[in-house]
């Protein structure tokens, strides 16, 4: 499943311990925008919540494709 460039930035941003509000200011985006990106990614991974997200990112994202692009 691609990402588009906002969701690798903002997983990233996640991943590296930001809060929603924190990554929120880095992508120069509402908090609400946040959950929404967060929202949608859920719903096309089939899950329920944040853990279950991970979990699927995990499996599906190389971590060299988190880091490199998402500086």
């Amino acid at each position: 499943m691609p990402l588009d460039e906002r969701q690798r930035k903002l997983v990233a941003l996640l991943l590296a311990g930001h809060t929603d509000a924190s990554a929120a200011g880095r992508l120069g985006v509402s908090p609400r925008t946040v959950t929404n990106i967060l929202r949608s990614l859920m719903d096309r991974l089939g899950v329920d919540n944040r853990f279950q997200l991970g979990v699927a990112l995990g499996r599906r994202i190389r971590p060299s494709d988190q880091l490199t692009r998402s500086s």
